[in-house]
């Protein structure tokens, strides 16, 4: 019976495995509200989904517990883990379906934490399975983990694309203290009049930037730093007209298509900032950092001309359309001087 429990769940974790999660739905049916009742799908889909997670969690336990004292016994019960993880799996297709309108943030959540919970079954029937050292308490606790990880899930698109803006400005701010570190090492290599200092002494050469960099790595920081600002501008737009749409039922289509774009936007930012600190380790890699902050710089504009179009769909915060306009123009000007720093040295 585990044999057969075992290859479902294997082809489970194999259609979780290929949902597209890596594009946006063709329109977002929600920001915050879901009882809407073109949202029907997706509010069932999501009770089967607390459903099987419940099963998933609670038949852990037993399975545990009672194959240690009769394993024909223990074994019947990885039906109802199968039943658990068929819930899960039918919940993770409703949300990855086009209509239904989930975000990219919320379907990437969703599998990942669905894959997580199907994984760590199969690992459990593989214990008894093989006969492996590794303890099946061991394993029904990284169940129950990925459990909670599903309880955890945000449960509507805003929740799940504030997660990623979020997690994005995180992933600026860790970049711009490693590379502000970066910049206060000397290359006493190249500077006489530098004091040798015991960090700078085991840091060496190849991780100090040279005078003729130091210009171009200021520029490509602050160029980070315009980025972490512009994705902040994106949580506070997006928050603006998500307000509004959950208001506005006849404007509500343009609203979150108008969302779905600027996050996308975001996520480029996002993307694209991780490309430039890639590349600004020293030595530089000049054509290489040349091209990612063409592309950086891009996307940026992009992201800012988004916002403020004229044909944005609601009223954004004066605050917002400042902050916007303030740091486009700064990272037009932390570009500039970026190619500026490295033309001469091409």
């Amino acid at each position: 019976e585990n044999d057969r429990v075992l290859q479902a769940l294997q082809r489970l974790a194999t259609s979780l495995n290929d949902l597209p999660d890596k594009q946006s739905p063709p329109q977002l049916s929600h920001w915050r509200i879901l009882n809407d009742p073109k949202n029907e799908a997706l509010t069932t889909a999501w009770q089967i989904l607390d459903q099987g997670n419940q099963l998933v969690k609670a038949t852990s336990t037993k399975y545990t517990l009672l194959t240690q004292i009769d394993i024909d016994e223990g074994s019947k019960l990885s039906k109802d883990l199968l039943q658990g993880c068929e819930w899960l799996g039918t919940a993770a297709l409703v949300v990855h379906d086009a209509d239904v309108g989930c975000s990219r943030s919320w379907r990437k959540l969703v599998k990942h934490a669905v894959r997580a919970v199907v994984n760590t079954c199969i690992s459990l029937l593989q214990q008894e399975v093989s006969s492996s050292t590794t303890t099946m308490a061991q394993r029904t606790g990284a169940i129950w983990d990925a459990c909670d990880r599903v309880t955890n899930l945000p449960k509507n698109n805003r929740n799940a694309m504030r997660r990623d803006l979020f997690t994005w400005m995180v992933e600026c701010q860790e970049t711009m203290n490693e590379f502000s570190e970066l910049l206060q090492v000397v290359d006493v290599s190249r500077d006489e009049n530098a004091e040798t200092t015991w960090d700078a002494f085991c840091v060496g050469q190849s991780e100090a930037y040279a005078g003729d960099e130091q210009p171009i790595a200021v520029a490509s920081l602050a160029l980070i730093k315009c980025s972490r600002g512009s994705i902040k501008v994106a949580v506070q737009a997006c928050e603006a007209v998500g307000q509004a749409a959950d208001d506005d039922e006849e404007r509500r289509v343009h609203m979150l298509a108008w969302i779905s774009t600027l996050h996308d936007l975001a996520r480029t930012v996002g993307d694209g900032m991780t490309d430039v600190g890639a590349n600004m380790y020293p030595p530089l890699e000049l054509e290489d950092l040349q091209e990612e902050i063409t592309n950086q710089s891009d996307a940026l504009a992009k992201l800012h001309a988004h916002v403020l179009n004229d044909q944005a769909p609601a009223l954004l915060p004066a605050e917002v359309v400042e902050m916007s306009t303030n740091i486009r123009a700064a990272a037009a000007k932390r570009a500039m001087e970026a190619q500026e720093g490295i033309g001469p040295l091409l």
